[in-house]
C-alpha cells in the first residue's frame, strides 16, 4: 500500500516552522498547508500526517490546535493516520511541549505519534540544522516500522 503523506502546520512572524515544513514536504513530496488557510483536509484519506507548529508560551499553536479539535472522523472506528510532529522554539525550556501535544493528539483524536523533531528558531535555517531534519527524516519517518515509508 501507497502511504500517503500530509503535513500541517502554524508558522509565526519568522517563518522559522513554514521553512521547516516546506523542507519535510520536499524530502517526503508530499504537500504542507499552513492551518492560518483554514484548510478544509479529509484526514482520513492519509495515513501519515506530520503537524509542526512554533512553541508559544510553552504549547503548540493554538490556530494548529483549533483546527486539530475540529477534526471530524466518519465513525469512533475510523483507522487514524498515524504522526509525526516538529517545532521551533525560542527558549529550551519549551522542551516538555511536544509531550503536552502527543497526549493532546492521543486524547482529543486518537492519533497516535510516531516521532517528534525540535529546533531553536535562531537555528532553523542553518546548514546543520537542515542536515539533522534530512536525517530525522529518514531515520525516523522514512524507515519506521509502522509506517514502512520509502
Amino acid at each position: 500500500m501507497e502511504n500517503k503523506i500530509i503535513i500541517i502546520y502554524q508558522s509565526g512572524k519568522h517563518g522559522n516552522t513554514k521553512g521547516i515544513a516546506e523542507n519535510i514536504a520536499k524530502e517526503l513530496g508530499c504537500t504542507a498547508i499552513d492551518v492560518k488557510t483554514d484548510p478544509i483536509v479529509n484526514l482520513e484519506q492519509y495515513n501519515v500526517v506530520g503537524f509542526g507548529s512554533g512553541i508559544y508560551a510553552g504549547s503548540f499553536g493554538r490556530t494548529l490546535k483549533k483546527w486539530i479539535n475540529n477534526i471530524k472522523w466518519t465513525s469512533e472506528n475510523t483507522c487514524k493516520p498515524d504522526a509525526f510532529i516538529f517545532s521551533t522554539q525560542g527558549s529550551p525550556k519549551a522542551a516538555g511541549a511536544q509531550s503536552r501535544f502527543n497526549a493532546f493528539l492521543s486524547k482529543k483524536k486518537g492519533i497516535i505519534t510516531i516521532s517528534g523533531w525540535a529546533c531553536q528558531a535562531s537555528a532553523a535555517k542553518t546548514p546543520e540544522a537542515l542536515t539533522n531534519l534530512k536525517e530525522w527524516i529518514n531515520t525516523k519517518i522514512k524507515v519506521t516500522p509502522k509506517t514502512e515509508l520509502a
